[in-house]
């Protein structure tokens, strides 16, 4: 189906008969236009010389619009309505489709005289302006569900259509009329209005004079020509097109209708328009709340136009004044034209539901959580003095290959994938190549709250836009993240120190740790990872080289099938006896790291009982006990934040890293006070870029995401449906074995019940199984002793249709390779 500019809404009745007609200009109360088909076909041969089939009205809440064949849309004005806007509107058009074509927008057909517009009289002998429009394919997206997804390039297409809008100037930008926002507070006081709203209207006559500042505070913003009514209602969509890189039928945006509301206003009066319509969208299935369709719009928007603090600061309040106008506005018109109630009321339900939820919140927590998503919330203010194709790529891709192993060390510093792939954006799950295809993340979990987060992106651009500097100055940023850190912690985890990264963290830990017991040896699970400094890469065991076996290191079997047992009492064993093979030559242990959720190892499911075993075999070593949490922490294993405190257990040392910012460097060491203070006897610790305001706002960022949208609930919940189809895939293709994991991460043994059994080609099948899933749009890695476990530990943002593509992935990789 297709539908035109100028429609705003589902099927409507179009009056026959004019009401009373109203004072020039005013078109909210003058009815709209009444035309015949007949006479639009007649008018359409005499002013542009087309003869048509069919002609049929479309709804509209001032204006008459007729379809015309299905191909354009006959656009007859209210009678009241100044040419000048009619100017402004059809100047709009062509400046977008001139600055930005590929905005979805509808054409003008010029008249045969020329001009874009003709005169006809209506019914009524009203003189009144036609305008021919051509249709965007798609349909009014009003009364259908609106998803994340959807709500975001929501957000995306009404932040293009205003930067698209900012080089226009005209003269009638400066119209007054009741639906631009800042006339809310106006509209409201009117006599009549606020008691005709009942119990919502007395709600909202205490918030007029707080709109009204918020209005006049627009007066300050950035602004220009906005569209004003990117709404549910004027944007079309379509169902998706399965592609090699989509999420299944994706609902996309198609065009964008209607710039009948245009007007000069701040840009995030515009905004908040949208961001209006999106939460109170009249679907009846509602498969997003309030808060998620809230970010997702807010991402979409700051994708390509990033809000300011100011601004974000009186959005809250222009929502719930876009939300109370639309109210007062269909309450009006209601009264004034009954023959048309249900066509202007079919917004006011689902206006309520939004407005009474938002209003039981308080003006002021709305805008705080608005500040918080846009990652405006912490925007420190100073304070008053005090691609190619084909050959051609592969030429290109290989050209910049050569150039990198020229200057990088060439086999030091290897790449993924027999055929290296380059990157150049990330967005949310997916990473974007230079041809511009597009890859589902498997693999990276520094991007744990996904690429490129908007609020992210903003909470460090404006610390960066004011100061970075290292740790040797006060800054309030920097407490409050370790304040909340510890805040997560158990009891006695009470001091942290801030570091660029997990290895930086792990060798501060290690200096503590043998200042601490006076003990110089270490002891870690026999295929591990901690980091990629020379003594890091010797607790490193996954790293080792053949042959090679550190002094002063000892390792104890993780729990890995087969290998003698999970109990507590085993895992006391096997610390006792690595702790043993030290002594007998002369160490004394200092420190037993773990990475609890074994990733190096394969990924294990270590039990509680196993975990509480090292712990308690550390301390009768004299060691303590450090818990790397650099792969498994920060909600990846669901509430519980933490892999330690999932097995009820408390280290003496906690070490963060990879996703801590998102993206910007930043690690950090949790101890108890007397451990650091044995370091502190006798030395100071300083890192330049460690505790630095920038690495405070990206962490706090991250912390402000994962809690306040509920991620670590959500990645537990997508972890168990990714492994329960991760089952039901090997329990058919006796290429892959045992599924492990916990909360969102998963590890995969490849070929584990195949008759390959020699560890070379079991080797080769997992690295052409990772090239097959590249070709087939996924990323994702290999871990484990021998290489041959596919591991799974993406962006915490993933959802079910995310799962659902990596295993579709697998499942044809697997079917290339018959």
């Amino acid at each position: 189906m297709a539908v035109t500019a100028s429609l705003r809404g589902r099927d409507a009745v179009v009056p026959d008969i004019p009401g009373p007609q109203a004072g020039p200009g005013d078109v909210l109360g003058t009815p709209p236009p009444v035309l015949s088909g007949d006479r639009g076909a007649q008018l359409l041969r005499e002013s542009w010389g087309m003869t048509v089939g069919t002609v049929r009205p479309l709804a509209s809440e001032r204006d008459l619009n007729l379809m015309v064949d299905d191909r354009y849309v006959l656009k007859v004005s209210n009678p009241a309505e100044d040419p000048g806007v009619l100017d402004m509107e059809n100047a709009a058009m062509a400046h977008v489709r001139q600055v930005s074509p590929d905005l979805p927008i509808p054409a003008l057909i010029p008249a045969r005289s020329g001009e874009t517009v003709a005169a006809v009289t209506d019914a009524g002998g009203r003189r009144c302006l036609a305008r021919l429009i051509t249709v965007v394919p798609g349909q009014s997206h009003e009364g259908r569900a609106v998803t994340t997804d959807l709500a975001e390039q929501a957000g995306g297409l009404a932040a293009r259509t205003s930067l698209a809008l900012q080089g226009l100037f005209h003269r009638a930008g400066g119209r007054v009329f009741d639906w631009d926002v800042r006339r809310a507070p106006a509209v409201l006081a009117k006599p009549g209005v606020i008691d005709g709203l009942g119990a919502t209207g007395r709600e909202l006559a205490g918030l007029l004079p707080r709109l009204a500042a918020a209005a006049r505070a627009t007066g300050a913003l950035p602004a220009g020509l906005n569209h004003g009514d990117v709404t549910l209602t004027n944007i079309l969509t379509s169902g998706g097109q399965n592609s090699r890189d989509s999420v299944g039928d994706r609902t996309v945006i198609t065009g964008l209708i209607d710039f009948g509301d245009i007007h000069h206003t701040a840009h995030v009066c515009d905004l908040a328009a949208t961001l209006a319509a999106v939460l109170r969208n009249t679907a009846d299935e509602q498969p997003a709340g309030t808060w998620e369709l809230a970010a997702a719009v807010l991402d979409g928007y700051q994708r390509h136009r990033l809000l300011s603090a100011q601004e974000a600061e009186v959005l809250g309040d222009l929502v719930l004044a876009r939300l109370g106008l639309t109210l007062a506005i269909s309450s009006r018109r209601s009264a004034a034209h009954p023959e048309n109630r249900t066509y202007i009321s079919q917004y006011d339900a689902s206006n309520g539901r939004v407005l009474e939820e938002l209003l039981r919140l308080g003006p002021e927590a709305v805008a705080r959580r608005l500040r918080v998503l846009t990652g405006t919330a912490r925007a420190a203010r100073p304070a008053p003095r005090a691609p190619a194709a084909g050959s051609a790529a592969q030429a290109a891709d290989g050209a910049l290959l050569t150039r990198r192993r020229a200057v990088t060390g060439g086999p030091l510093s290897p790449l993924f994938y027999s055929h290296p792939l380059e990157l150049v954006r990330g967005e949310g799950p997916w990473l974007f190549a230079a041809d511009g295809s597009r890859y589902l993340d498997a693999y990276n979990n520094v991007a744990v709250v996904g690429h490129a987060h908007p609020a992210v992106v903003q909470s460090v651009s404006s610390q960066l836009a004011l100061l970075n500097t290292h740790s040797r100055y006060l800054h309030s940023g920097i407490v409050e993240l370790a304040e909340r850190i510890l805040a997560t912690m158990p009891a006695g985890l009470n001091t942290i120190l801030f570091t660029t990264s997990g290895t930086e963290a792990n060798e501060l830990a290690w200096r503590m740790a043998t200042a601490y017991t006076a003990g110089n040896a270490a002891v870690i699970a026999e295929h591990a990872y901690h980091g990629s400094s020379k003594w890091m890469a010797d607790l490193s065991s996954n790293e080792w080289p053949r042959g090679y076996y550190p002094a002063h290191v000892s390792t104890f079997a993780a729990p890995r099938a087969g290998t003698g047992g999970t109990t507590r009492e085993v895992a006391l064993d096997r610390v006792t006896a690595a702790a043993g093979r030290l002594a007998a030559q002369g160490d004394l242990p200092a420190l037993l790291l773990a990475d609890l959720g074994f990733t190096s190892e394969g990924i294990l499911d270590a039990p509680a009982d196993f975990v509480a075993g090292l712990v308690e075999g550390a301390h009768r070593a004299g060691a303590l006990f450090l818990a790397d949490e650099v792969q498994s922490g920060f909600g990846r294993v669901g509430p519980a934040f933490w892999r330690f405190a999932l097995a009820g257990i408390t280290p003496d040392i906690v070490t963060l890293g990879k996703p801590m910012g998102a993206g910007y460097p930043i690690g950090a060491v949790i101890t108890r006070r007397e451990i650091s203070d044995s370091l502190a006897r006798g030395y100071e610790y300083f890192s330049t870029f460690a505790a630095t305001p920038a690495a405070a706002a990206a962490g706090l960022a991250v912390l402000d995401i994962l809690q306040q949208q509920a991620i670590p609930e959500q990645a537990a919940r997508v972890g168990e449906y990714l492994r329960q189809r991760l089952r039901g895939l090997a329990g058919h293709d006796a290429r892959l074995g045992e599924v492990r994991g916990t909360g969102l991460m998963a590890g995969v043994d490849v070929l584990g019940r195949q008759p390959i059994q020699d560890p070379a080609g079991r080797r080769a099948f997992a690295r052409a199984l990772l090239d097959a899933l590249r070709d087939h749009h996924v990323l994702a890695g290999l871990t484990g002793p021998a290489g041959t476990v596919l591991k799974v530990r993406p962006s915490l943002i993933w959802r079910e249709e995310h799962a659902d593509q990596f295993v579709d992935a697998v499942e044809a990789a697997l079917n290339q390779h018959t």
